[in-house]
């Protein structure tokens, strides 16, 4: 008996995980706008309390799904990191993001995610942009 509801606890626990999944560049599409997501420097993905995961080309894809969707509560966000193609991706409340032209991202969002302040301060200062945080991504 216990056995069995050790095991229905484990599955109850693993089905509402609130973890991202590994996005399949080339493959997968965008929730959003419905493109194939192909550049790994802007991937993002929503990830709500339940643990249903939407996979997004851009942050602006993300918020534009956010707006159309304002039942979805308790979400956690996560993005590529612009530097590092094979590093995990980043929880978006801790990362900082830079807007500017330069990033040429799928939706035309121009927002690209780094881990830290000191990874994207350099890039900030010679674009003469101001770094900011998830909540200023609109």
């Amino acid at each position: 008996m216990k056995l069995i509801l050790l095991c229905v606890v484990l599955f109850f626990t693993s089905a509402c995980t609130q973890s991202p999944e590994p996005i399949n560049y080339g493959k997968d599409a965008c929730a959003h706008c419905k493109m194939t997501i192909v550049d790994n420097r802007f991937g993002a993905e929503l990830v709500t309390a339940k643990g249903k995961i939407y996979k997004f080309d851009d942050i602006i894809c993300l918020r534009h799904f956010e707006k159309e969707h304002p039942e979805q509560k308790e979400n956690r966000i996560f993005v590529s990191d612009y530097r590092k193609e094979h590093r995990p991706m980043l929880e978006g409340k801790d990362v900082i993001f830079l807007r500017h032209g330069f990033f040429r991202s799928p939706m035309n969002g121009q927002y690209a995610a780094f881990a830290s302040r000191e990874e994207a301060q350099a890039l900030a200062d010679s674009l003469k942009v101001a770094p900011v945080s998830l909540k200023d991504v609109n």
